[in-house]
């Protein structure tokens, strides 16, 4: 599960920062960070070496008959992070295999830098010819109408445009596309009048009511995927339509109800710290020492939001009967 957020500048700027001093990083670079099996023998790569590399870490190898001669672990502690980055690589590796196909849905995001409420097992992938359609490892793929302005390239493997990929998400999850779709916003990686352009084209498509729904409601002031999908959830539920990232003395909120004097808070942090714990307890003491404007304050953090909305849902009902 996605947990602080990591700013798609910051995702692309890694891949771009990789070394290029050999052949065979060179070779890889052009197309997704993989290289198949046949190109390390014309490299003079040998098996042997190969599989010294895997095996010491140096390298990853996303699916049968390809490599990834990258540490994709090296510069960080963060395991979802990691995952993500081997998603990104073992998509590439399947479109490798399969020329007719482009990184598509929860795959793409990854791709973009956007954030997914999950990692998926496989690749996802559109298939434009409609051939070999269905889940087979190492991927999963589905057909797709695809025009030139629905298609962009992440270093030399095809993926679908981030307005396209926010409406395949939306199509069929709408909490993965509401955290896409405030990140993209945020982020300027898409405009609204490009999400606009694409939903034309999903006209007929399952899901294409739910994906204008749910883009209709991107918001660009969100500033996590938890703050997105925790204002997917209040609306879902009927609860009144919040201030988003408003200044109460000196602490900007996430939510805010002035007419109920109510500050709702997302916390994505996974680990918290004895400091942090007395951090968040002092800024509630500040938002409550402007009694005019905060009378509750209260926090959810994300098993509130994915497993327990009901009963974070019947705790919050309360702030808005006063």
């Amino acid at each position: 599960m996605w947990d602080d957020e990591l700013p798609a500048a910051r995702w692309q700027a890694w891949w771009h920062a990789r070394p290029s001093d050999t052949d065979v990083l060179v070779a890889a670079r052009r197309q997704g960070f993989v290289v198949g099996a046949a190109e390390l023998r014309d490299l003079g790569i040998s098996r042997s070496a190969t599989r010294t590399a895997l095996r010491r870490g140096r390298w990853w190898s996303p699916a049968i008959g390809t490599v990834c001669p990258l540490n994709l672990a090296a510069d960080t502690d963060d395991e979802h992070l990691v995952l993500r980055r081997r998603h990104a690589v073992m998509s590439s590796a399947a479109v490798l295999k399969r020329p007719d196909h482009i990184v598509a849905a929860r795959s793409a995001a990854i791709v973009h830098g956007l954030p997914t409420l999950f990692v998926p097992d496989r690749a996802e992938l559109a298939a434009v010819n409609h051939n070999g359609l269905g889940r087979r490892n190492p991927a999963h793929s589905y057909g797709a109408a695809l025009y030139a302005y629905s298609v962009a390239a992440w270093h030399g493997v095809l993926v679908t445009a981030v307005a396209r990929t926010l409406v395949d998400l939306a199509r069929h999850d709408r909490r993965d596309a509401i955290m896409a779709a405030d990140a993209a916003l945020r982020e300027e990686l898409v405009t609204r009048a490009q999400i606009e352009c694409e939903l034309p084209d999903a006209i007929g498509w399952p899901g294409v009511r739910q994906a204008r729904e749910v883009l209709a409601l991107a918001d660009p002031r969100a500033e996590s995927p938890l703050e997105s999908i925790t204002r997917l959830a209040l609306h879902d539920d009927g609860f009144p339509v919040p201030k988003l990232q408003r200044w109460i003395g000196g602490d900007r909120v996430d939510f805010y109800w002035p007419d109920h004097r109510f500050v709702l808070e997302a916390d994505g942090r996974a680990k918290y710290r004895d400091d942090a714990n007395w951090d968040e307890k002092k800024r509630e003491q500040r938002l409550r020492g402007y009694p005019d404007q905060v009378r509750d304050v209260d926090r959810v953090i994300w098993s509130d939001v994915t497993r327990n909305w009901p009963a974070t849902s019947a705790r919050l009902r309360p702030y808005f009967r006063r």
